[in-house]
């Protein structure tokens, strides 16, 4: 018995060869995977994880800490003690605003606050 996901790759896949745009993936074979980076991650909800990184979607608190570390790595090569001191400043308020989204419990059970959003976002087809 296959899953929806499984009988619409498969679809996917024998149109694709039908019309000659499946890519040339030869140099993957014998190949391991990489590594799953969801293993964190409760397995009833990789899928819908999964989903929303394809997408695009990047969470604040990853936001806020690529800016941190952007930051950090300018600073290394920064030589205008005022500019240091502004940066500063800005990574203080950064790293304050990141504590203050960690702090909040990230759940996603019927009862968490992402719930919701969740759901919406996966069950709304995309506009044209």
């Amino acid at each position: 018995m296959f899953s929806i996901i499984q009988v619409i790759a498969e679809r996917k896949i024998q149109q694709a060869m039908s019309e000659g745009t499946l890519l040339d993936l030869s140099h993957w074979k014998d190949k391991p995977l990489p590594p799953d980076d969801m293993n964190n991650v409760p397995e009833d909800l990789r899928m819908a994880y999964r989903l929303l990184k394809n997408a695009g979607y990047v969470p604040e608190e990853i936001m806020l800490q690529q800016e941190i570390t952007r930051i950090e790595q300018l600073l290394t090569t920064c030589t205008d003690e005022k500019e240091k001191l502004r940066q500063l400043k800005k990574i203080s308020g950064l790293k304050t605003k990141l504590e203050n989204r960690m702090g909040r419990a990230f759940q996603l059970g019927e009862e968490g606050p992402y719930y919701n959003m969740v759901v919406d976002r996966l069950s709304t087809p995309k506009k044209p």
